[in-house]
């Protein structure tokens, strides 16, 4: 029966069966509007409208309240689509709880038990669905309170899969005890690796704590201490640190670290390497700490989450020797298995109620991530460096073994106009922080890097990782290349191997059980001598200007040192550091200068077609398509270039077959 309201026809729905029959509490029924009688109102009565006297206060405050209440009535309805049309449904509902687009959107999170102060800072950070790694956890973790000991792939959500139980856990645990709402005690620590993964988890956590009251605080080094004493002393329930600066406050008695043992939650992430013997000896006297008492060690619940956690690696050569020797005399020492190494980290961190959780691939890598080499002479790296930023332009992470080999790289590409940054562990913390910045916000940044930004740092969109020297570890090869290709993202990663380095490159593809041999990149010959001689010229200038520095530098402390003692310089000494040869080589730093500036402004790559036919071989006998344009996509190169070689070798294969039948 229609039903009119102010102009407006409405309709009741009916239904096969009763929707009604369900537990909707407060649902009254649903109507559909039919008919719209919508009276016009002409631009007199909209400008009268405009010109009324100013309302009350009282009229204000009524119409504030009014305001308010149609729209916490708004959030309570919602509109339903029959048939798949758009219909306008109105529903009458209570005030029963909200239920809008983006309800629906997190609807997979409801099944885990996370309060609603939670769930409304994941919604506003957008994480409307939980990923595997977190759907396989969260509820093992909040509702059955298990330990957990997680493998998942580089981006797959880690930090949340922690950090959601812990901030659940600590807001069950207040509202227990209410009557100490005044006391702010420790409640969780988590320990990282590295400073920068540090300071990306409190950032995370501290998202999604948004509206729950709970204070999260980072403690790591290369900061001022008194400063990080004055966070502590705000009593924050979380605390997220890198073991050596945390065991340091504890041994001087911080009092917010003093009963560091009641802690209720730890978590330990990308650290499975630090737990081995032999490395980060504070984590082992703070895990000592931690459990000196074996009844509140059980009540504490663990978290150890890691993309190696079940990767095992060949020994180093001088372990292997001597783990060989101790077998030889009649102990016989198996290489460690993935089961081995988890029940280890289990023994260390005192776990009674494990659950581990392992969805890592067989690869150890992401399914998005693109593997090669390209296989060259030491002083052929600099040349295949230069040519891929230069061709293939892109936010790009690049991995070395060294700090000495970091500084020399960032050096030679300033030279080359590259514009690198530089992030290495003797650097100040302020400056590591902001060149991470700067190679957030700029989408062709060049990072050179150690280990230290291998593990844990989600940095937006990185499109290519190169390893410029090959890791010594699988694990650092799969913390290294999973930079990039995360989150379902396509990404690259390039190892550039020398012959010396041959050893290490076959190690790496056995532990990750790799039956074939990584895919060349594609280096296209017609380019190369441009790119030769401008890193050529580079390396000169680089070589030149060294030698100008070191002099001056000698120069500046013989001055100053005579300064300080009150004495006068011999002119044959001063003469001696102000040489003809010094100045000979200003000069020639100047030309040089001045030469592969001349030369970069030539581009290297001309627009347009560069040859006769679209397919030829590069330096290394792959196939490439030869439309050559300033830039292309890394991925779409080597992928082209596989399926070329690949039909190559079929048609040779035809050919030789051919060949033999017909004799």
């Amino acid at each position: 029966m229609a039903k009119e309201v102010k102009g407006v026809k409405w309709k009741a729905l009916e239904f096969e069966g009763s929707i009604l029959d369900k537990d909707l509490d407060g649902l009254i029924g649903i109507e559909e509007c039919i008919n719209y009688n919508l009276s016009s109102i002409s631009k007199k009565q909209v400008r009268k409208r405009k010109v009324d006297s100013k309302p009350s206060e009282a009229t204000r405050k009524k119409t504030k309240t009014t305001k308010q209440l149609q729209k916490k009535r708004s959030t309570d309805s919602f509109v339903l689509s029959k048939n798949g049309s758009t219909s306008d449904v109105t529903v009458f509902n209570s005030d029963s709880g909200q239920s809008t687009a983006t309800d629906n959107l997190m609807l997979a999170w409801n099944s885990f038990g996370l309060p609603n102060s939670i769930l409304q800072a994941i919604s506003e950070l957008g994480f409307y669905k939980p990923t595997t790694i977190q759907e396989l956890t969260l509820p093992s973790a909040i509702l059955g309170r298990r330990d957990i000991l997680g493998a998942a792939e580089t981006g797959s959500g880690k930090t949340l899969a922690f950090g959601l139980p812990i901030l659940t856990g600590i807001l069950k645990t207040k509202q227990l005890h209410c009557d100490q709402v005044d006391s702010k005690p420790l409640y969780s620590l988590i320990l990282t690796p590295t400073r920068e993964l540090a300071v990306q988890i409190k950032n995370h956590l501290t998202a999604a704590a948004k509206y729950t009251g709970i204070q999260v605080a980072v403690i790591l080094g290369g900061m001022a201490a008194v400063k990080q004493e004055r966070i502590l002393s705000k009593h924050p329930e979380i605390v997220v640190a890198t073991p050596g600066r945390l065991w340091e406050l504890i041994q001087e008695g911080n009092s917010h670290l003093s009963n560091i043992e009641n802690i209720r939650f730890l978590a330990i992430d990308e650290t499975d390497r630090m737990l081995e013997k032999g490395h980060f000896k504070e984590l082992h006297d703070l895990l000592e700490r931690l459990n000196l008492d074996a009844s509140k060690c059980k009540e504490r619940q663990n978290f150890v989450f890691s993309a190696t956690l079940t990767l095992t690696h060949e020994l180093p050569k001088h372990l292997a020797i001597k783990k060989k020797m101790k077998s030889m005399k009649g102990k016989k020492i198996l290489e460690m298995t993935p089961k081995q190494k988890l029940q280890k980290v289990i023994d260390v961190l005192g776990i009674t109620n494990p659950k581990v959780v392992d969805i890592t691939q067989k690869t150890g890598t992401a399914e998005s991530l693109s593997e090669s080499r390209i296989t060259c002479s030491i002083d052929e790296k600099d040349y295949y460096l230069y040519y891929f930023l230069q061709r293939h332009p892109g936010r790009t992470l690049i991995f070395c073994n060294s700090i000495g080999c970091v500084k020399r790289l960032t050096t030679l590409l300033g030279l080359l106009d590259c514009h690198a940054l530089a992030l290495h562990a003797s650097m100040q913390q302020r400056q590591r922080l902001k060149n991470l910045e700067r190679f957030r916000d700029n989408e062709n940044a060049i990072l050179i890097a150690t280990d230290v930004a291998s593990r844990g740092l989600d940095i937006p969109c990185v499109e290519h990782v190169l390893h410029y020297q090959t890791p010594r570890t699988s694990e650092s090869y799969i913390h290294r290349s999973g930079r990039t290709a995360r989150a379902s993202r396509e990404g690259l990663t390039v190892l550039l191997v020398e012959p010396s380095e041959l050893k290490n490159y076959l190690k790496l593809c056995r532990n990750l059980g790799r039956s074939e041999d990584l895919p060349s990149f594609p280096v296209q010959a017609d380019f190369f001598n441009a790119v030769k001689q401008r890193v050529n010229l580079a390396r000169e200038l680089d070589k030149v200007e060294l030698s100008v520095r070191k002099t001056q530098s000698e120069s500046g402390w013989l001055q100053k040192a005579a300064e300080e003692m009150d004495i006068i310089i011999d002119d044959n000494i001063s003469m001696k550091f102000d040489s003809h040869d010094t100045q000979k080589h200003k000069k020639l730093a100047q030309l040089k200068r001045k030469q592969l500036s001349q030369l970069l402004a030539k581009p290297i790559f001309p627009k347009g077609f560069s040859g006769k036919f679209p397919i030829t071989t590069d330096i290394q006998g792959n196939a490439v398509n030869i439309m050559s344009h300033t830039t292309e996509n890394a991925i779409d190169v080597l992928k082209n270039s596989t399926n070329n070689t690949t039909r190559t070798v079929r048609k040779k294969a035809k050919w030789l077959f051919r060949s033999k039948v017909k004799k």
